[in-house]
């Protein structure tokens, strides 16, 4: 019987792998005559780091200078992704293939808005109530008669001044 712990990780690996393929197929990454292997700039670390867990953990009981290795491995981990991702973000292909996914996005989304807001306002016509374009237009129309009181408020205060000052 092969060790679960190894089982486990190559499961893990097995696991990156397929979702890195199938980000880069979404992508619409052109798919080259070899496999491409987007985990080449981190598989030493993996491996080193996995065979130094897999055999701390053959040797027993986890100990605290154990759960220090673990948490040391975790913090090189998340360092050394954080600096390729860094890179990555930071290059022009990255922007336009985030731009594309944000304009194939609302492209996809604005079809299915349009046709909520006539279902909502269709809805809330039935039940007699009022759309939130309605309300909108009757708050506009309160701010415009607000502001028209305010005006007039100002020309009867100034009247009454002229009126004392006689």
């Amino acid at each position: 019987m092969a060790d679960p712990t190894q089982q486990l990780m190559e499961m893990w690996k097995k696991q990156v792998e397929e979702g890195s393929q199938a980000w880069l197929r979404m992508l619409g990454a052109p798919q080259p005559a070899q496999p491409l292997d987007p985990q080449a700039f981190w598989r030493p670390f993996m491996d080193q780091g996995i065979a130094a867990w897999s055999k701390a953990m053959t040797q027993g009981q986890a100990s605290p200078d154990l759960m220090a290795q673990w948490k040391q491995f975790l913090d090189q981990w998340i360092a050394a992704w954080s600096r390729v991702l860094e890179q990555a973000m930071g290059t022009e292909a990255f922007a336009k293939t985030l731009g594309k996914q944000m304009e194939g996005f609302l492209n996809a989304a604005s079809p299915a808005k349009k046709a909520a807001e006539q279902q909502i306002e269709g809805s809330l016509a039935g039940l007699g109530l009022p759309s939130r374009s309605q309300v909108v237009g009757l708050a506009k129309q309160v701010v415009l008669l607000e502001e028209k009181l305010e005006g007039l408020e100002d020309k009867l205060d100034a009247i009454l001044k002229r009126l004392e000052a006689r």
